[in-house]
Parts: C-alpha cells; structure tokens; sequence
C-alpha cells in the first residue's frame, strides 16, 4: 500500500477544473494507474484546502505520475511523492490520532414508495448523529473512537460529466484519537476505507501516532 501527496498549481487549467468538480479530479488520477481505455485498481484520496492544495491518495499499487506531468504540464506545483505505508507496526489496543474525511449516511424506507419495500440513503447532517455514525463505522472496523470532533460539516453540490441534475453529497470532517481493538480488520479499514462514495474523496482514514 502506497501513499502520494500531490501538490496541485492553481495556476493549471487542468488542476483548476479538477479542483471545482470531484468526478473530474478522481477521473485524472485514475490516468496514473491504468490507461483511459482500461479500469483502474480502487484508491482512496482526500483532498486537503489551503494556499496550495494537496491531495492525498492512497493505493494499492505504485502510481505512475510522471503520465500527468506530461499530459497536463504545469499540473503539480512541485515533484508528486510516495511512499509505501508500513502497517506492521501497528498494535492490538494501540492509541492513534486520525483524520478523515466521511459521508456519513444512513438508509431509510423510501417515503414516495407506497409498498414500503424500496430504501433510500439519506446524509447525516446532525453533528451528534455523524459522530455517532463514526462509533458505529468503528464497532464495525476493528476500532473504538476514544474521543472524536466535526472540523467542517458541508452539504457538497457536484456536476457528473455527462452534466444531469447535481448530485448533493454530506461532507464531514473528523478529528480525534482512537484506539484498535482488533488488528486485522483495522488494517482492512486502513485498506479499504470508511463510508460512501469512496471515488469522489471520501472514506481515507489517516492515523499517526500520539
């Protein structure tokens, strides 16, 4: 498993039309794994606001972002990096900081179907129903939140390329420290991610120590 940050320049066209739209962003990464005519191996990514905007991704397989220095030049504001992440030195009952960036969801009986057999998924946009969401998101991922804070909770508007009606997607910022209680399927999580719409920059969860 690799982890990249990738620096994009603003100054780009390219990287401007990746950054307003998360279905064009994760079609242009995707460029680093396969060719356009072939599918590409799932990858988590996050993309982190500031004066220079990063975007985190983390794979399975080394990406090739030397294909998107030379098919948008002037994309990234300095010389992408990755590095493998090692996860042996993780431990049963080990204490970490983590961050993640989640739609947090839960699905409901579709109230416009009269037999009552059709389901809907619908955003959480209560703070306290998110962070209960990320208790249960642990039960089931080998983790038990410890203490844990919403940083941002934004509804998202977002275009697919094809145009269509926009899709509205709830965004929450956690932060906080947790604690593993089961290793194994801890390290399934780190793998796979948490939550919904994984394509679009959801679902990485980051741990450091402390």
């Amino acid at each position: 498993m690799y982890l990249s940050q990738l620096q994009l320049d603003p100054r780009s066209k390219q990287a401007r039309t990746d950054l307003a739209n998360p279905y064009q962003l994760h079609a242009t990464l995707c460029r680093a794994f396969a060719p356009e005519d072939q599918r590409p191996p799932r990858f988590l990514w996050r993309l982190e606001e500031g004066k220079t905007p990063q975007v985190l991704v983390q794979s399975p397989n080394l990406p090739n972002w030397e294909i998107l220095t030379q098919r948008f030049p002037g994309y990234f504001a300095q010389a992408p990096q990755s590095k493998p992440i090692p996860l042996d030195h993780l431990q049963p009952a080990q204490i970490l900081r983590f961050r993640l960036k989640a739609n947090p969801t839960v699905t409901k009986k579709d109230a416009a179907d009269p037999e009552g057999k059709k389901r809907k998924r619908h955003g959480l946009k209560d703070v306290e129903e998110q962070l209960q969401w990320l208790h249960r998101q642990g039960a089931k991922g080998g983790f038990m939140v410890l203490g844990a804070m919403v940083a941002q909770s934004e509804r998202i508007r977002m275009h697919k390329h094809d145009g269509g009606s926009p899709i509205v997607i709830q965004s929450a910022h956690y932060e906080g420290h947790l604690k593993i209680t089961d290793l194994e399927t801890f390290k399934r999580t780190l793998e796979t991610g948490l939550g919904h719409a994984k394509a679009l920059g959801f679902g990485l969860l980051s741990v450091a120590k402390g």
